[in-house]
């Protein structure tokens, strides 16, 4: 009995040691799987709010990307180091952003699991792609850069009109959810766009972000959750964008928004997008509740809507904090205030609501169809709305501060001040000011400042600010926009930053990026400016026309250039001066001293037939020089041993034939003649001499040669203690005119010439 009692304790313990062998193999097993199946996610959250020219700018992109993030980091098990935000990108930034980040997931690679990428956008976009500022970045080349990040699984949302368009690169087709859980093996990748190819894609300032994004993270917090598993898939999620983007543009002028996707995909699993277990509170929403829910923060941020239906249980995960839940039910809306804590979810039935009145805003919904309101334009289209529905209202205190859209009279004492919308005006002493965009007048005596766009006309004393105007900015001191504005800027000092489509007119300044007109009669100044009339200086970096009383200067002239001196870089049109200086002229310029790069300049020292040892500076271009001449005159017999007391000095114009290198000259010269170089006023002797000339150079090197040619003579004597010019020789002819005496003859002369010519 002893014997078979140990053999029994035998086999009983070579069972537990198999058993407990077997366990251990199950739990290695189970922590290489959990291992194996660890997820890392890198999320880099693109906006651009500037589409480039021609394109409004949009209000809601970067924030847009922030939430997108933020819900991911909050449920989506994204540490905050793999989380990159880029804001507004050029092409080439947003490469070396996603160079970055696959240099980061391949020195990652260390870590077991599956690297997932998600590239989100929010902005401009069209037929060819991203419109990053003035650039476009092709949704091929997106689609190419995209599949080669060093991740088994990327995914692209993108968030912006037509972007469909990148969804038909590859032909690809609708699947099911494309991101996995930890029990999947999924590998490739995946885009869904906010709107097809051919549609327009929109945001809303009541939602304070775009349609789609705002419905796609109401989603991915747990309003998409229709399995009730606490865990919101990719198919779900993308349902829930879908279904809720569809419906609230269905009625917009933008017209309906169909988000669409493409995948290309292999594996077994679905796509768990947000956990609501990972957040650190939550709401839940019994299933009582019916009706259209709107979620706000503590600051009155809509951060979930979704429509709740009867007899199903929602939960949702936010951030701790106190928050505003609205209700609406047919014509019903009712309210609820709810706390929420870390560590604890809260629960809303519908004994917590209490009816409260519709927003006062509700009205920006009901917009009127007509030319007024733009398809897809949130302003435009709000002011419509004002326009139509809203009632005239006039205020009148010390400081009148209005925060709700306004349409009527606000008069203030001192100060005018309104943070939504207004048509209509703004008065006062001291100074009015607008937040938003304002259609009217703002009159003071100080400072008139709006912060958006203004439309209408700002007088003030001292200064006028606009974000950008359409109008007229009048001021005693200084008018200042700083985008893109159209109108006219009167001030002693005005400012565009940016283009000024019309006019602006100072006593002193005017500054601008790009303009129509400039007028003032101190200094104008531009990058680019079609008309610049000044007393003073015109400067701009590109010009059509510039006219001064003084100096005009510009890298690139169009058109014309009248003043007293005028530079340009690049003279495409003709300039007019005193002294004209160009580095390069298209068009020979007309003046005393034209100075041209690519043109004529040079110098010749001469003897000719008078016994005269003189010297002639061209410059200009071979089609029309101007010449600039001295001349002293050899005693006869004494050649270059004694001078004659008297001297002369000319201008004269002349052309080439031939162009440049070795040519003919044709030359036509004034000169005044004078009896001394010390010249005594009142008590000198003085004559004209007139000179044509044909002459030839013969370039015997570059920048060297020999001028020779013939002359054609005529001299007067002044009215006033007179002088005669001859030539050495008895060859002359003298002429008289009742008691004025001249003489003309034929002469030549020789020289050397060195320069451009």
């Amino acid at each position: 009995m002893l014997f078979c009692s140990n053999k029994a304790f035998g086999v009983l313990s070579v069972m537990s040691f198999g058993i407990i062998l077997m366990l251990l193999l199950l739990a290695n097993n189970a922590n290489a799987a959990t291992e194996s199946g660890r997820i890392n996610r890198y999320v880099v959250a693109v906006s651009a709010n500037n589409g480039g020219a021609g394109r409004p700018v949009l209000r809601y992109a970067e924030s847009d990307a922030r939430s997108f993030a933020k819900v991911l980091k909050e449920m989506g098990g994204v540490l905050p180091q793999n989380v990159i935000l880029v804001k507004e990108p050029s092409v080439d930034a947003l490469q070396k952003e996603l160079s970055k980040l696959d240099a980061k997931i391949l020195q990652d690679k260390s870590v077991s699991g599956r690297n997932e990428v998600l590239v989100y956008y929010s902005g401009h976009a069209d037929e060819k792609g991203l419109r990053l500022g003035e650039e476009t970045y092709a949704w091929k080349d997106l689609r190419n850069r995209i599949d080669a990040l060093s991740a088994d699984v990327k995914i692209a949302v993108i968030d912006a009109c037509g972007s469909g368009a990148i969804t038909r690169v590859k032909g690809g087709k609708a699947v099911p959810a494309f991101m996995v859980d930890q029990s999947s093996d999924m590998k490739g990748y995946a885009f869904i766009t906010s709107s097809t190819q051919d549609e327009s894609s929109q945001e809303s300032d009541k939602l304070k972000g775009s349609f789609f994004t705002h419905s796609l993270v109401s989603g991915l917090r747990g309003a998409g959750d229709m399995s009730s598993d606490g865990k919101v898939t990719l198919s779900e999620a993308y349902q829930f964008a879908f279904n809720e983007t569809l419906q609230k543009t269905e009625t917009t002028l933008g017209g309906a928004q169909h988000p669409s996707r493409d995948m290309n995909l292999a594996g077994t699993g679905d796509v768990v997008m947000t956990d609501l277990r990972a957040t650190g509170a939550g709401l839940d929403l019994d299933e009582n509740i019916e009706g259209r829910l709107f979620i706000r923060d503590g600051d009155g941020e809509l951060v979930a809507e979704l429509n709740k239906k009867h007899g199903r249980a929602i939960s949702l995960g936010l951030p701790a904090g106190n928050y505003t839940v609205n209700l609406q039910h047919g014509i019903d809306y009712m309210g609820a205030s709810v706390k929420l804590v870390n560590g604890k979810r809260e629960k809303i039935a519908t004994a917590n609501f209490k009816s409260v009145a519709a927003e006062q805003t509700v009205f920006r919904g009901e917009i009127k169809r007509n030319g007024n309101c733009v398809d897809g334009d949130a302003v435009a289209c709000s002011l419509d709305s004002l326009d139509h529905n809203g009632k005239f209202r006039t205020t009148f205190n010390f400081v009148d501060t209005d925060r709700e859209p306004r349409k009527g009279l606000q008069l203030g004492l001192f100060v005018t001040r309104t943070e939504d919308y207004m048509l209509g005006t703004q008065v006062s002493l001291i100074g009015n000011f607008a937040k938003k965009e304002m259609h009217g007048l703002q009159a003071t005596t100080i400072v008139n400042v709006a912060r958006d766009r203004f439309e209408g006309a700002q007088l003030s004393s001292v200064v006028n600010y606009a974000g950008s105007f359409s109008g007229a900015q009048v001021s005693s001191a200084a008018n200042i926009s700083k985008d893109k504005s159209s109108g006219a800027q009167v001030g002693i000092i005005n400012v565009a930053v940016d283009t000024l489509d019309g006019l602006q007119v100072s006593a002193g300044v005017n500054y601008a990026k790009a303009t129509d007109l400039q007028v003032t009669a101190g200094v104008n100044a531009a990058l680019s400016a079609t008309t610049q009339v000044v007393a003073g200086v015109n400067y701009a970096t590109n010009s059509g026309v510039q006219v001064a009383a003084g100096v005009n200067a510009t890298h690139v002239n169009e058109h014309l250039q009248v003043g007293v001196v005028n530079y340009a870089t690049n003279a495409k049109g003709r300039q007019w001066g005193i002294v004209n200086i160009c580095a390069h002229c298209e068009k020979s310029p007309v003046g005393l001293v034209n100075i041209v790069g690519n043109g004529v300049w040079s110098a010749t020292p001469y003897l000719n037939e008078m016994g005269a040892l003189g010297g002639s500076l061209h410059l200009g271009t071979a089609y029309f020089y101007t010449n600039i001449e001295w001349a002293a005159f050899f005693k006869k017999g004494h050649i270059f041993k004694e001078f004659e007391k008297f001297y002369e000095h000319g201008v004269g114009i002349g052309t080439q034939f031939g162009k440049y290198g070795s040519h003919w000259e044709l030359e036509y010269t004034f000169f005044n003649v004078y009896d001394r170089f010390d010249v005594d006023e009142g008590d000198c002797k003085f004559g004209y001499h007139h000179r044509g000339r044909v002459g030839y150079v013969y370039q015997i090197v570059p920048s060297f040669g020999l001028s020779v040619g013939a002359t054609l003579n005529l001299t007067s004597e002044g009215y006033i203690n007179k002088l005669l010019l001859k030539p050495l020789g008895d060859y002359h002819v003298n002429v008289s005119s009742g008691s004025h005496k001249g003489r003309w003859w034929p002469g030549f002369y020789a020289g050397l010439t060195v320069g451009r010519f």
